[in-house]
């Protein structure tokens, strides 16, 4: 609701409240029960007032309704376009003032590739998707698509981390003591970080808004995403970096296949860092790996020189999968690393705000050449909830841990 407009309302509702307390006083006094007209008048124009403020804001709600149904169906380009149509300082720097300009987009220009869509349908990570996004196979995938997303109005996101527990749950006779459960809780702080990306475009583009929107709707996301990508995956944790799954996940145990497989490949390590996920009872609903790694999977085979793999990696609904598991492939995942997770449970990326875009000509000799300086800004946080709920190494380490002595 429009906070004037909801001053309004509050305003009128205590004047209206103070009139008819003041008139219930007077008929009480009045023998005759006679309410003062003028009282009766003020009470009637302010509830005339308020009505009118009600059906104001009726209309407003309309309409945004509207807008945000009829957004649901636009593509990220459109989405650009109606905002950079729509920036006043962007037009006067059109005009020729050398002034700055900014325009703020809704988050969602950093999860999908498109917006295009309005029904919404879940894939094997339990993230909520928009229907209509095509997504190719052989495509990088960003980790803004595959960890949960949420918004917050903070800068600084406190969460409750599981470290550890204890399950001493079992049947006992009666007038028997219970042995405790225990959880090994700590408190953990996930503090907002700013993601900058910095392009030049000329004052020609400025000036052709739909080459404008068409170029910054692939290429300003695409930016932001690859830092994204960097931190969500390998970030150190300390400021300005957020915790990355490298670095808060658990790390691969060989546990009951310590020693046992012969010859270790990379495919036996992801099937027994998914079985350490199903033992803490997590399900693997993702792999994340470098394109090198995954592709070296693929060209595995056997002694008869046939694919081990074959075709068996892309399921119908156009994932590459392993053992029915989602792959990721993200280039920011060192090649010879992994991550296998539960990313439904593990972890939530939080958005402080969209996507900002600023315009600017101050920027080395930008004015001189026609030059104008985009910056494109996100804040979000990272949260990892459940450290165990990711299973991450290094493929080399995990394969001398599986391999035969």
């Amino acid at each position: 609701m429009d906070e004037n407009i909801k001053k309004q309302l509050d305003d009128i509702c205590n004047v209206i409240d103070e009139k008819l307390e003041k008139s219930a006083l007077q008929i009480k006094d009045n023998v005759n029960n006679e309410v003062d007209t003028v009282i009766k008048g003020e009470v009637k124009n302010l509830t005339e007032k308020h009505s009118e403020i009600v059906e104001r804001l009726d209309k407003i709600e309309v309409e945004n309704k509207k807008d945000n149904f009829e957004n649901s169906f636009k593509t990220k380009s459109e989405v650009f376009g109606d905002a950079l149509n729509k920036s006043e300082s962007l037009k006067a720097m059109k005009e020729g003032s050398r002034g700055n300009a900014s325009i703020d987009l809704k988050a969602d220009v950093l999860i999908s590739s498109d917006f295009a869509g309005a029904s919404s349908s879940r894939d094997a990570t339990g993230v909520q998707r928009v229907e209509g996004i095509k997504r190719d196979p052989s495509n990088i995938t960003n980790m803004m698509g595959i960890i949960p997303v949420g918004t917050t109005n903070s800068n600084v996101i406190r969460y409750v981390k599981e470290s550890a527990y204890t399950d001493n749950a079992a049947n006992i006779a009666e007038g028997s003591a219970p042995t405790d459960s225990e959880f090994q809780l700590t408190a953990e702080d996930a503090v907002v970080q700013k993601t900058t990306a910095v392009m030049t475009i000329s004052q020609e583009m400025l000036d052709d808004t739909p080459a404008l929107s068409s170029y910054l709707s692939q290429r300003l996301p695409a930016k932001i995403n690859t830092v994204i990508d960097d931190q969500l995956i390998g970030g150190s944790g300390s400021s300005p970096n957020l915790l990355g799954l490298m670095n808060g996940g658990t790390t691969f145990a060989a546990g009951g296949f310590a020693n046992a497989i012969e010859s270790a490949q990379e495919l036996d390590v992801l099937y027994v860092a998914m079985n350490q996920l199903a033992l803490v009872n997590y399900a693997a609903n993702g792999i994340i790996l470098n394109p090198t790694d995954f592709h070296k999977i693929a060209l595995l085979k056997d002694t008869t020189n046939e694919y081990l793999r074959g075709n068996s990696l892309v399921s119908a609904d156009g994932f590459f999968r392993i053992n029915g598991v989602p792959v990721y492939m993200n280039n920011k995942m060192a090649a010879g690393n992994f991550v296998v997770a539960d990313f439904a449970q593990g972890s939530q990326v939080w958005q402080r705000e969209g996507l900002k875009v600023d315009f600017g000509y101050e920027d080395s000799d930008n004015f001189s050449k026609y030059l104008v300086s985009v910056r494109g800004v996100a804040r979000l946080a990272h949260a990892i909830y459940l450290p165990k709920a990711f299973v991450k190494g290094s493929f080399s380490t995990a394969k001398t841990a599986l391999e035969t002595s």
